[in-house]
């Protein structure tokens, strides 16, 4: 009598939950990023906020020195 060869196919997605690490670590990166260029002033100057200039008048003085003799 012949043998029955049977064959199984089993499939793996890939790594069970490395597509949601991944995606994870990419998230995290990215906040990383935003909080450097935040932090750095330069995400401030790439959309368009000005620097605000101070007005310093040296002539008049906003505290009022007595002399007490």
């Amino acid at each position: 009598m012949a043998e029955k060869v049977i064959e199984e196919h089993v499939v793996h997605d890939g790594g069970g939950g490395g597509g949601a690490m991944t995606a994870l670590v990419v998230v995290l990166a990215m906040l990383v990023l935003l909080l450097v260029l935040y932090l750095t002033g330069t995400l401030g100057r790439m959309f368009g906020h000005q620097k605000h200039e101070i007005d310093i008048n040296i002539n008049k003085p906003s505290v009022v020195l007595l002399q007490i003799s």
